[in-house]
């Protein structure tokens, strides 16, 4: 066997797995403005989760919610989001 055939069975990409984006509008208590779970995984199966809620106080990581979810769904995660405000709001918007 030569190596580029052993490379090219190493580098097999994986199938395609349809991703998860469940968005649900709610008010949330104690000040938060939204929560994220980021689900990932490694050869079809989950090898971690993160969650994180963010206060309405931290403007910062409430303008990174855009990003932090388009990151995760170009990566392959998928992604649960309660907010306050609309999905558009956090960069989701409906097929």
């Amino acid at each position: 066997m030569s190596l580029m055939s052993w490379l090219s069975k190493v580098r097999k990409p994986e199938p395609p797995r349809k991703q998860i984006v469940y968005f649900a509008q709610e008010e949330l208590q104690n000040e938060y403005y939204a929560v994220i779970r980021i689900t990932w995984f490694f050869n079809g199966e989950i090898c971690d989760v993160f969650e994180s809620s963010i206060s309405r106080y931290d403007k910062e990581a409430v303008a990174e919610i855009p990003s932090l979810i388009r990151d995760a769904l170009t990566h392959g995660a998928d992604i649960s989001v309660v907010c306050v405000e609309s999905a558009d709001a956090v960069g989701l918007k409906p097929k």
